[in-house]
């Protein structure tokens, strides 16, 4: 009796799962045609994969920061070990130092332990004379961006982000890196910009403010920065390829994975993907990091991503939202739960869903946002305790994303409640 008693119970609760899972593709379907905007939908059962809502799941998207998740996989399944602030060798009475692609060189001062080793070494500093075999922006990316924080150039031995920070408070002035100082023109303008091939900078000279811009890099610019840093000389020197370098590490990788999920950081998710084109293929190149991750990971999408960037912020990029789920439930089988807390903002409490989604912290999820574009992938824990992975990605809206967010908050709690 008790056994029969059981199986209604559990009958009961599966065809209650089915019918929201219905109800809601319904409402899915039934507004398409009222939308001017492309819309596209997928939810699944994150331990069996078991595909509950398709809503054009099947159809490519722009996923802008939706893409940071494959970014995430890539470099899970890819480095193995802690990345290396910097490799270096000893010489006689030279130290010699290569960039690894760091991405949080000097950053927050995270760095104590690598500058006293440097500050404290008694030998003639020298830097490799390398760079990244990639351009130093992604294909796509908008060129008259360039002076925006969101997209520093990628190099192979970054400083602060490769961003100059500047704050001026009254007629004080801090300015880091420091070397970039002579390079600021005040004037009574009030734009702030940087020229396209120089680091010639303008600022207006009223008013207070902090800003990050990013400067024009070059290896040489960063020997110099780590010389003023120092306070030694740093000379160039041609890599030696039979040289032996030891490798320096400080920062978990953990660390940088958090940080690029929950800011969205689009620096050090470019960044991240040329050290997985490194660990796999020996270079420092995100189309060779791209190619072999989907070669050799995620050969089984059935959706092939056009996939171009570590960061989502070319529209080149063209994603399904199945494809999207699929790697999430990979990461969700594969990756500790303990870690998918770290790596993913909860629903109005951290991260980029700090201000939205208030209420729905049963939501752990990545955002996805350029103009007209919102996107939000992630894990969803109904009241009963079911995990669902999701992917809900809307294209080509008018105005802001703010009933967009409305919608999907709606679907979202129906999900929690009734699932």
């Amino acid at each position: 009796m008790k056994i029969a008693k059981y199986i209604l119970v559990l009958t009961l609760f599966i065809c209650s799962g089915c019918s929201v899972s219905r109800q809601l593709e319904k409402e899915l379907d039934s507004t398409a045609g009222d939308n001017s905007f492309f819309q596209g939908v997928v939810v699944a059962e994150a331990e069996s994969g078991k595909i509950i809502i398709s809503h054009n799941g099947q159809k490519y998207f722009t996923p802008a920061s939706n893409v940071k998740i494959f970014t995430l996989y890539a470099a899970l399944r890819s480095i193995k070990d802690t990345i290396p602030t910097f490799d270096y060798a000893v010489k006689e009475d030279s130290l010699i130092l290569r960039g690894t692609g760091h991405p949080l060189f000097l950053v927050d001062s995270l760095n104590e332990k690598a500058l006293r080793f440097l500050r404290d070494s008694q030998e003639r500093l020298y830097l490799s004379d390398i760079a990244i075999e990639d351009r130093i922006f992604g294909p796509g990316w908008s060129w008259e961006d360039f002076s925006y924080s969101y997209m520093p150039e990628r190099t192979i031995f970054p400083m602060y982000s490769n961003l100059l920070s500047v704050a001026k408070k009254g007629d004080d002035i801090s300015v880091v890196p420091e070397l970039l100082n002579e390079k600021l023109n005040f004037s009574s303008q009030r734009r702030i910009y940087r020229e396209p091939e120089s680091n010639d900078f303008y600022f207006p000279d009223h008013g207070d403010y902090e800003r990050l811009i990013p400067f024009k890099t070059s290896i040489q610019l960063s020997a110099d920065i780590l010389g003023g840093v120092l306070n030694k000389k740093v000379i160039l020197v041609p890599e030696d390829i039979k040289r032996q370098y030891k490798s320096f590490k400080e920062i978990p990788n953990d660390t940088l994975y958090s940080r690029m999920m929950y800011e969205s950081d689009n620096f050090i998710a470019e960044q991240l993907l040329l050290r997985v084109g490194y660990e796999t293929s020996g270079k420092y190149n995100s189309k060779t990091a791209i190619d072999y991750v989907l070669k050799n990971f995620l050969s089984d999408i059935d959706q092939r991503p056009r996939w171009v960037d570590g960061s989502g912020l070319s529209r080149y990029n063209l994603f399904s939202p199945e494809s999207i789920v699929n790697v999430l439930q990979k990461l969700y089988l594969e990756a500790p739960s303990e870690k998918l807390s770290i790596y993913f903002p909860e629903g109005g409490r951290s991260g980029t869903l700090k201000n939205d989604f208030q209420g729905q912290s049963y939501i752990r999820a990545k955002s996805g946002t350029l103009s007209n574009n919102y996107s939000l992938s992630g894990y969803l824990t109904t009241k009963r305790g079911t995990v669902l992975v999701f992917s809900f990605m809307n294209n080509h809206y008018q105005g802001s994303a703010v009933s967009r967010k409305k919608r999907m908050s709606a679907f979202f709690k129906e999900l929690y409640e009734k699932y």
